[in-house]
């Protein structure tokens, strides 16, 4: 199949960091110290972090961002998990088109609001630190199954395929690398796919790459840390479009 993977053919991407504490962060138990914690990110990073939102079981900050199409979206920007928190900056959203949202320095925000989190909770420990790139690609009319299915060696299993799930585990030696490859649609004109005529459908390919540190013994340092985000930075986009495009 005849396609290219490139950064400009990104059409949304998203970036979020997760962090595994231990014990977890509850509401229930934290609910000061965690109202004081999300006062502080819409204070320090309105760009990212605007509106706290309180439950009794729940604790989440969420932005509304301003698209140029005069659309609004509105995303949770810090929410909390089973695990631990989540920290999402979108990079780019795709609302009848792709729009560019350019939130400068993830990583130096994200090691800020983690730092201070850390100061705020200093009896957990952070085993675990791991970055997700959602990604889709515009493939415009070309169909996106047959393009990841192009991948396999059998004609027999691309001929029958009628849909398509990569999952790929490439590990360093410390650090756990998951790929997910998956076939989609694209939207146009805010019609759902099914009434949308074949010949004016849109596809894309959804990548999402989940990076974390393989080792989960004790507490991992700042220089750790750092490690996995230089790395994480790396790997994406240059290392992943070379390898989508079976790049050397």
């Amino acid at each position: 199949m005849n396609y290219q993977f490139d950064k400009e053919r990104m059409s949304q991407h998203v970036v979020k960091y997760g962090v595994d504490m231990r014990p977890t962060l509850a509401p229930e138990q934290d609910r000061t110290k965690l109202q004081d914690y999300g006062n502080w990110l819409v204070e320090q990073f309105p760009e990212v972090f605007e509106t706290l939102l309180v439950g009794p079981r729940e604790l989440r900050v969420q932005r509304t961002f301003l698209l140029p199409n005069a659309k609004r979206i509105e995303l949770p920007t810090f929410v909390l998990t089973n695990r631990g928190p989540v920290f999402t900056f979108p990079d780019r959203l795709y609302v009848d088109r792709p729009h560019e949202l350019a939130i400068l320095e993830k990583d130096k925000i994200f090691r800020r609001t983690f730092d201070e989190l850390r100061s705020r909770f200093p009896d957990r420990t952070v085993p675990r630190v791991g970055v997700v790139h959602e990604i889709v690609f515009d493939t415009g009319f070309l169909n996106s199954l047959e393009i990841v299915a192009s991948n396999l060696k059998s004609e027999l299993w691309r001929e029958k395929a009628q849909n398509i799930r990569i999952l790929l585990e490439a590990p360093t030696d410390d650090k756990n690398v998951n790929i997910e490859i998956r076939p989609t649609h694209l939207q146009r004109t805010g019609l759902p796919a099914d009434q949308v005529a074949h010949e004016d459908m849109k596809f894309g390919v959804i990548v999402n790459v989940d990076i974390n540190n393989r080792r989960i013994t004790g507490d991992l340092t700042k220089a750790e840390i750092s490690d996995i985000l230089a790395f994480a930075s790396d790997y994406v986009p240059e290392e992943l479009i070379r390898f989508l495009n079976n790049e050397e």
